[in-house]
């Protein structure tokens, strides 16, 4: 019996959220509505004018989210990545043992990744972002992944070209050689604009693939049902996300419609990853693909009820800066 139904590798961070003006953006340079990617010595100075406005502060990062939501089910998750030896980094070390994920990191020199949320009047959000040592991931927890149902990445993960991303590739040829089944999200439309020909290769070693609507026209042109079908020709289960329309998978000639669970949306962040956790540990337990669906929806309807990608009220308490 395996010991995780998820193993997880990521860049961890941590998120701070403050209200701010439209002038504090202009101010300092910040293009609204974007992830805005500075120096730390940037992000530091935002922090220090923003310290009496933080309102909440949550661990980030795609692959924790989903480890999470397969924790809060009652699966067993592990989570890999590198964070230094500073606040931040064991603020979302005892985040994951708190939520019941395994802790596989690795600390290194430099700052655990950072980022903050600036929330505008009209509720946009501009994002900070510095990525600190996580793109310095060397580990490869060959046991902890032998001893997965499924392995779980990004392709914000797998192509960068940095440490994390060399390990997260070394990482898939394990769990192949190791009959271990791969899940892979895509992630940021742009980026899988810029990189559709990789993005094809390492999808065709995936059992698993979760895209929206976007990131399947920024991979094949389009966002019609029919290229989520045509991937599913060489890819075991393709769930295509569709917001508040549900969802579609495709499995084996087989095609499932899966609605979106009634909510009062709060905060959308996080659906996607709420509701890749929800498929992954239903197909861990053995439970049908429609099942599966219907597993990621419930999480994805519970998760935008809350603010912040997780299921608790409060993950970590933002630190003095």
């Amino acid at each position: 019996m395996a010991k995780y139904d998820v193993f997880g590798i990521g860049t961890p961070l941590v998120d701070y959220f403050a209200k701010v003006a439209d002038s504090f953006l202009e101010k300092n340079g910040l293009f609204k509505g974007a992830s805005n990617f500075v120096p730390r010595e940037k992000l530091d100075k935002i922090n220090e004018r923003l310290a009496d406005a933080v309102f909440a502060c949550f661990p980030g990062d795609n692959a924790r989210n989903t480890c999470e939501g397969v924790s809060y089910l009652g699966g067993k998750t592990a989570y890999a990545g590198r964070i230094g030896d500073d606040l931040d980094g064991r603020a979302f070390e005892d985040s994951l043992r708190r939520h019941g994920i395994d802790p596989y990191l690795e600390k290194g020199p430099g700052n655990t990744g950072r980022i903050m949320a600036l929330i505008t009047r009209d509720g946009q959000r501009t994002f900070v972002v510095d990525l600190g040592n996580g793109e310095d991931y060397k580990g490869l927890p060959s046991g902890g992944i032998k001893s997965s149902n499924f392995l779980y990445l990004t392709t914000i993960t797998l192509l960068k070209e940095s440490a994390v991303s060399r390990n997260s590739r070394d990482a898939m040829d394990l769990a192949k050689g190791n009959g271990i089944r791969i899940a892979i999200s895509l992630e940021s439309p742009p980026l899988v604009s810029e990189n559709k020909e990789r993005i094809k290769k390492l999808i065709s070693r995936a059992d698993v693939l979760f895209a929206n609507e976007d990131e399947l026209k920024a991979l094949t042109g389009s966002s019609d049902c029919e290229e989520a079908r045509k991937l599913s020709e060489a890819i075991e289960v393709v769930c295509l996300k569709k917001c508040e329309r549900g969802s579609s998978i495709f499995s084996k000639g087989w095609e499932f419609q899966i609605p979106a669970y009634s909510t009062k949306v709060i905060d959308t962040t996080g659906a996607g990853d709420f509701y890749a956790g929800g498929v992954l540990f239903a197909l861990s337990k053995k439970q049908s693909v429609e099942e599966a669906g219907h597993a990621g929806a419930r999480l994805a309807g519970e998760v935008v009820e809350k603010f912040g990608a997780t299921m608790f009220e409060s993950a970590c308490n933002p630190p003095a800066f």
